[in-house]
């Protein structure tokens, strides 16, 4: 397995800047998602680690060596792509076994290898198929086995799981971190799905605008954005307007909310996520020394496990995550009251 860099990468494409000056470290045997918008620059990162593309400016590092200006084939990499790229002519052991054939490998030997790989993804069995007789997963997991079958030192990911519907997405979610922590091999996956970042990956890195906006562990990006890009991208966020004074913020809506720590500017933009916020009717209405603005319910969104509540608070409507416990429901028109810590009350400049 292997460690990868980049150090200072940037790529123009005529006049537009896909990656502006990018750096960034792949540890060894993590799986890393590179999560972004689209437009963002995370494909064509992908695809210059892979060497596909070559950087304009800065470096790509293996293990330590440089190898912007060795080739694709060379560099030990394998990559899933969004389409897989099967061949319809071949089988699955065919498939699976094409690179081994390339690179000379006895038919025994292949063999062994090619039904070890298929183990690994769950399609022992499934030799003799064409890719027109299996499912969409059932495709996505040979085109996944034949990318580790030369048992390579970096796996590449490119937006491998869209394809596939809500259910069996969930289901290759689980099985892709499964099988990239048993065979222990550094991962960098390519999305624009959030849920998938948060699920998979030890790392995630964000783009926006061909630059690295932020880094680090799912938790941590979640729970600690550091701009207003990054908590409405990663995640939902409510986001209030108001004046600071102190360690307080006096909101456009109404109210004064307390924050953990005296913000640097005078206009800001208060931070909720909706799971932070407890909601509480007026008749109903317990002491706290949270935070605490009014409001009126407009709808509810049941979703079984959950409800998601509307509130209209003065002229911004708040939105509401909560747990179905109780199987309650407060309902449009009640007034109510929202509750949230200081230190969920995440603070940013208004620009």
């Amino acid at each position: 397995m292997a460690n990868v860099s980049v150090l200072n990468l940037s790529k123009n494409f005529g006049t537009i800047t896909a990656l502006d000056r990018v750096s960034f470290q792949f540890e060894d045997g993590k799986f890393f998602a590179l999560l972004g918008p689209s437009g963002s620059g995370k494909t064509t990162l992908l695809r210059m680690i892979a060497g596909f593309e070559s950087p304009d400016q800065g470096s790509i590092h293996i293990d330590g060596k440089v190898v912007d200006h060795i080739p694709v084939e060379k560099r030990d990499i394998g990559m899933v792509f969004q389409n897989y790229a099967l061949f319809p002519n071949m089988d699955v052991q065919a498939n699976v076994g094409f690179g081994l054939r390339v690179r000379g490998i006895s038919v025994p030997e292949m063999k062994r290898l090619v039904a070890e790989a298929l183990e690994l993804v769950r399609l022992s069995g499934f030799d003799n198929r064409r890719p027109d007789q299996l499912s969409g997963g059932q495709r996505q997991r040979v085109a996944l086995a034949r990318a580790i079958v030369t048992k390579p030192r970096v796996l590449l990911l490119d937006e491998p799981l869209s394809a596939l519907d809500r259910t069996l997405r969930l289901e290759m979610e689980i099985e892709l971190k499964r099988i990239q922590r048993d065979v222990g091999i550094t991962t960098i996956f390519v999305t624009h799905d959030q849920e998938e970042a948060l699920t998979m990956s030890d790392q995630i890195g964000i783009l926006n605008e061909g630059q690295l906006v932020q880094h680090g562990s799912p938790v941590d990006i979640y729970e600690n954005p550091q701009s207003i890009f990054v908590a409405r991208f990663l995640g939902e966020a409510n986001l209030l307007r108001g004046q600071a004074a102190g360690k307080n913020v006096k909101l456009e809506i109404g109210g004064t909310v307390q924050t953990l720590s005296k913000p640097a500017y005078p206009q800001v933009i208060c931070s909720i996520r909706p799971e932070k916020i407890s909601i509480q009717k007026e008749q109903e209405l317990q002491r706290s020394n949270a935070n605490r603005i009014a409001g009126r319910v407009n709808e509810h969104i049941f979703n079984g496990t959950s409800l998601t509540y509307l509130v209209q608070c003065g002229n911004l409507v708040v939105k509401v995550f909560v747990q179905n416990l109780s199987g309650e429901v407060i309902p449009p028109n009640s007034s109510v009251h929202l509750f949230f810590r200081p230190e969920d009350t995440l603070v940013f400049p208004d620009a």
